[in-house]
């Protein structure tokens, strides 16, 4: 079985859910605190070489290395101290098109503390129907094969597994 497996969904408006938590755009000066929860929920016992790999790669998604930022799907959600608990980074693979292209889920992520009260569905709901909005039709991400609660989570909101045509490398 393939390490990673990527899956893809077609936007549409997303129905409200009643008791949903309500996400806000990640801003640039978030960038050190979503540095420590990517870090906090991939690797609680990480160290300092991880913590900075892991600025490496949200620092990248925020400079557009994985495509264009979409800031307006881009979003957190903070708990009542003001602290980000969970956050989904979204890009446009499309670059250098006057059209939006496929949207890319770049990173999903929650605090392992607020995991299991569906933070990332509401932050995956929220970004979808941001999406629709700004004329995306598809959105896609690639999630580790062993990450069976993203897989189920993904599939619960309609994306399915891509598949490779024959011929294609």
């Amino acid at each position: 079985m393939a390490p990673l497996i990527s899956l893809a969904a077609l936007i549409g408006p997303q129905e409200h859910k009643s008791g949903a938590s309500i996400p806000r755009p990640v801003e640039h000066a978030d960038l050190t605190e979503l540095t420590d929860l990517y870090l906090r929920s991939y690797h609680p016992e990480a160290d300092r070489l991880d913590a900075e790999k892991a600025a490496g790669r949200i620092g990248r998604i925020f400079a557009g290395t994985h495509g264009t930022p979409i800031p307006q799907a881009s979003l957190a959600i903070v708990n009542a101290v003001g602290q980000i608990t969970a956050a989904i980074l979204v890009t446009d693979r499309n670059v250098g098109s006057a059209n939006p292209g496929t949207a890319y889920i770049a990173e999903l992520f929650t605090h392992p503390d607020h995991r299991r009260q569906g933070l990332a569905e509401d932050l995956l709901r929220s970004a979808m129907n941001v999406l629709h909005t700004l004329g995306h039709r598809t959105v896609a991400v690639t999630v580790h094969s062993a990450n069976s609660a993203a897989i189920a989570l993904y599939l619960s909101r309609d994306f399915r597994r891509l598949t490779q045509r024959a011929g294609v490398d």
